[in-house]
C-alpha cells in the first residue's frame, strides 16, 4: 500500500469514533485485508465509507477490516472494468435511407473530382452565384460535397 492509500485509510479511521484497541494493529489488519489491491481501489473505498455511500454501512463506527476489503475489491473490479480495452466502433451502418443515398451519390460521382467538402447549401449558392463552380459541377446534399464535372467532360472541352 503506498503513502496516499495509507493516508486515506488513516483519515477514514479518524473520521469514525475510536474503539478500544491498538491503532497500529488495526491499521495492519486493514493492510492485510487489502493486500494485492491497487492504491486507487483502497482510496476510493475509504472515500466511499467517509461519505456514507456504502450500502449497509453503519455510520457510527469504522467498518471492520473484512467489510472494508469487500468494498475495496468492488472498487478494484470497477477500476479493472474501466481499464479494459474498448470494443471497436461498428462499421458505418448502411441500412438507413440516409446511408443508402450517400452510397448512391458516392457511386454516381466517383469519377468526378471533389472541389470542396462540408459545404452548406448557402455556401454552395454563394459559390454558384460567383461562378466558382465549373459547368457540369454538382452539390450533393447527402454528402455536403461539391463535385466537379466528370473527367471525360473536361477532356472533351479541352479538345474543342
Amino acid at each position: 500500500m503506498d503513502q496516499r492509500a495509507f493516508k486515506e485509510l488513516t483519515r477514514m479511521l479518524e473520521s469514525f469514533p475510536q474503539t478500544s484497541g491498538n491503532p497500529d494493529l488495526t491499521v495492519s489488519a486493514y493492510e492485510l485485508a487489502v493486500h494485492g489491491l491497487s492504491s486507487q481501489a483502497i482510496i476510493e473505498a475509504c472515500q466511499r465509507f467517509i461519505s456514507g455511500l456504502v450500502e449497509g454501512q453503519g455510520i457510527d463506527f469504522a467498518p471492520a477490516a473484512p467489510r472494508f476489503a469487500q468494498e475495496a475489491r468492488k472498487r478494484q473490479e470497477y477500476i479493472d472494468l474501466k481499464g479494459r480495452p474498448r470494443l471497436a466502433s461498428p462499421a458505418a451502418y448502411t441500412g438507413t435511407p440516409w446511408h443508402i443515398r450517400q452510397e448512391k451519390a458516392r457511386t454516381k460521382y466517383r469519377e468526378c473530382p471533389i472541389i470542396k467538402e462540408n459545404v452548406s447549401f448557402d455556401e454552395f449558392k454563394k459559390m454558384s452565384a460567383a461562378r466558382q463552380i465549373p459547368v457540369g459541377g454538382a452539390w450533393v446534399a447527402s454528402l455536403a460535397t461539391i463535385f466537379g464535372p466528370p473527367a471525360e467532360q473536361i477532356a472533351i472541352k479541352g479538345r474543342t
